[in-house]
């Protein structure tokens, strides 16, 4: 695979998830991990279907303002929000344990538009892991 570069984007390239819907909303910037972004890319070849990524890399001052926690994965580019409920979000959490995602966070309540689960695959060197978690 092929790695797109330039100051303020770096991403793996491949045929299923762009720079635009992994880059940071606040400052347009992508530094997704390869390694991170091989096993999403790998989880998504197997589930089949497409997946909406509702949150992929985010600058740390982003990450702040937006209340997100302070060393989140998704600062170093090793974690997404994808939106899923139900049959989907069963499937994406089998082959995210499948395929090396060690914290798996679960949201699958309120209103189905705002259903998600984040994927990420930090160390245990620096977060608990492997860990699953629900959000309030």
């Amino acid at each position: 695979m092929e790695v797109i570069q330039t100051q303020e984007l770096k991403m793996v390239e491949n045929e299923y998830f762009s720079i635009d819907e992994l880059k940071c909303k606040g400052t347009d910037e992508c530094q997704m991990d390869d390694g991170f972004l091989e096993k999403l890319i790998k989880i998504r070849e197997d589930l089949g279907r497409p997946m909406i990524i509702t949150s992929g890399y985010r600058h740390p001052a982003h990450n702040s303002a937006i209340g997100g926690v302070k060393d989140s994965p998704h600062v170093y580019g090793k974690a997404v929000d994808v939106a899923a409920m139900g049959e989907v979000a069963y499937d994406i959490i089998y082959l995210a344990i499948k395929h090396g995602m060690t914290g798996i966070g679960v949201s699958q309540r309120g209103a189905h538009e705002r259903r998600f689960i984040h994927l990420d695959d930090m160390s245990s060197d620096t977060h608990p892991r492997p860990w699953v978690w629900s959000y309030k």
